[in-house]
């Protein structure tokens, strides 16, 4: 059992006698491979994985195919599924850390099948979906407005004033119990008065990496006090710089870890 080291994946669960503990998640890949789409995507570092690895899988689907994976692998999660409703908690699972789930590549239809049905068969895990293509996740989702599963979260890239404007509108007409951005990298200021008192969740971060473009901490402070107006949980992930540990995590010296609160499964209290 390996948990994954991305932070927003944990939750810290605070115990009667004020104690806390960190529940860890996971990274699931369907598959692996994309096709950048705007200014975040440029210094991708899930491209950068795939080509150590030596994967071409980072194109259009006229030029490269995508990265599948046996059976062994997709079991992973019903043991994780498991586990999590043996130890009375759900386990969050970043899903695809190395693909788009919502990416229109005719390769991956019948996998992203499976990925819906490993879902609703596994409802103690929470499957947080990241997405640069908000507007295809209500047409290839097999669930209908009444009837989407509270283990899902959905998300979606917003780096700059121009993706939010372009992809939250679409993300709104998701009926998921948490929806949530992801800026990050964060390469400007961006306003999210207009969606903000709809939304249940901000993560934001600088980028890393060789090439990492750097972030004014004027820009991630501007969405925290957001999210303190209208008191949606905020999450900062990291300055940036060339690991991604190198500017540290704090923001006006300290850390946010806030995440959304749990919705109750099987008639039990999830802590």
């Amino acid at each position: 059992m390996t948990f994954t080291e991305i932070q927003w994946t944990w939750r810290r669960i605070s115990l009667p006698t004020g104690e806390t503990f960190v529940v860890k998640g996971y990274t699931f890949n369907p598959w692996w491979g994309c096709l950048k789409v705007s200014e975040e995507c440029k210094f991708c570092y899930a491209e950068d994985i795939a080509h150590h690895y030596g994967h071409d899988v980072w194109g259009p689907s006229t030029t490269t195919t995508r990265r599948f994976f046996k059976e062994r692998h997709w079991e992973e999660p019903l043991t994780w599924n498991r586990q999590a409703e043996k130890q009375g908690h759900r386990r969050s699972v970043f899903c695809a850390s190395m693909a788009d789930v919502y990416e229109d590549h005719p390769s991956v239809h019948k996998e992203r099948q499976k990925l819906w049905r490993l879902i609703e068969i596994t409802p103690w895990l929470n499957w947080l979906l990241l997405t640069k293509r908000p507007e295809n996740i209500l047409p290839m989702s097999p669930w209908r407005r009444g009837d989407w599963p509270d283990n899902v979260w959905i998300g979606t890239s917003v780096g700059l004033q121009e993706r939010a404007e372009e992809r939250i509108p679409y993300l709104l007409e998701v009926p998921a119990v948490v929806r949530f951005l992801s800026c990050e990298p964060l390469l400007g200021p961006v306003d999210l008065s207009p969606w903000i008192s709809q939304l249940q969740w901000i993560i934001s971060g600088g980028e890393s990496g060789n090439n990492a473009r750097p972030m004014d901490m004027a820009w991630p402070r501007l969405l925290r006090d957001q999210c303190q107006v209208a008191h949606v949980p905020y999450f900062f992930k990291q300055v940036g710089g060339r690991y991604h540990n190198s500017g540290g995590r704090t923001l006006d010296g300290r850390t946010w870890d806030e995440i959304p609160a749990e919705a109750p499964i099987r008639n039990k209290i999830i802590v």
